[in-house]
């Protein structure tokens, strides 16, 4: 099966739209940094307990998802 070219994606999809959701409420769709951790645990990605939401942006990012 061919993967789609994700040179050009930018950080637009997959978790970074999931993480881009805006809150609008209790009903939103909207990740906390929590949920964000857990998906980085499943995933193996590094983090600290002391990061921020930009912190765990950015090293998603270093760890090659797009």
């Amino acid at each position: 099966m061919n993967k789609p070219d994700t040179s050009s994606m930018e950080y637009k999809y997959g978790i970074f739209a999931k993480i881009a959701r805006i809150y609008t409420g209790r009903d939103s769709n909207y990740w906390t940094n929590k949920q964000i951790k857990i998906w980085m645990d499943k995933n193996n990605v590094y983090y600290e307990s002391t990061d921020k939401r930009v912190d765990l942006i950015e090293r998603i990012k270093q760890a090659g998802y797009k």
